[in-house]
């Protein structure tokens, strides 16, 4: 489902990719283990079109810099860092819902599991929550989507325990999802 041959990147005369060759195949689970500036988050950024780089990756048969919106759609992602959208946040839950085929109520129905009453946000600029509101949010989009595909980096920064511990009772009640979930916390691993 995934595939990387030659994956390497450069910014400026940092070399933070250096060819990496990987295939997982669905179903399969891969962690990744690293410090903060190991380059977890660009080679996700690389596996979802964001990057220019060398070498080749795949997902489900695509490229995703020349078929982006393709492989978003296959793709739940949650990122390492919210972005800053001013859009409130039943909006947003729509509009990701009509892009990747999904269910608001499933979206809600796992915010509520993580502890959030999307109701209670739903006009509420999602850049004005707090950074574990926001979390869970994107967790619930991206896991509340029809997708085979995961990738999760950082996926429980910003979480209380009692979250942590849902996100992956969730992650484990879906054992035919491809998952890559980076961290730099071996306990979360």
């Amino acid at each position: 489902m995934i595939s990387l041959k030659a994956v390497a990147k450069s910014f400026g005369a940092a070399r933070v990719l250096g060819g990496i060759d990987l295939e997982i195949p669905a179903g399969q689970r891969i962690a990744l283990i690293g410090s903060n500036g190991a380059g977890k988050t660009t080679l996700f950024r690389c596996l979802l079109g964001e990057y220019v780089h060398e070498g080749e990756v795949l997902i489900d048969g695509r490229n995703p810099r020349a078929e982006r919106t393709e492989v978003l759609r296959l793709v739940g992602f949650v990122p390492q860092i919210a972005p800053r959208l001013e859009m409130p946040v039943a909006a947003l839950m729509r509009y990701v819902a009509e892009v990747s085929g999904a269910d608001v109520a499933e979206m809600t129905r796992i915010a509520a599991r993580m502890g959030l009453d999307v109701a209670a946000i739903a006009r509420r600029p999602f850049v004005r929550l707090s950074g574990g509101m926001k979390q869970k949010l994107l967790i619930a989009m991206a896991l509340g989507r029809p997708t085979k595909m995961l990738i999760l980096d950082e996926p429980a920064a910003n979480l209380d325990p009692a979250a942590r511990a849902v996100l992956f009772e969730l992650l484990a009640e879906r054992p035919d999802v491809t998952m890559i979930i980076s961290s730099h916390r071996i306990d979360e691993i």
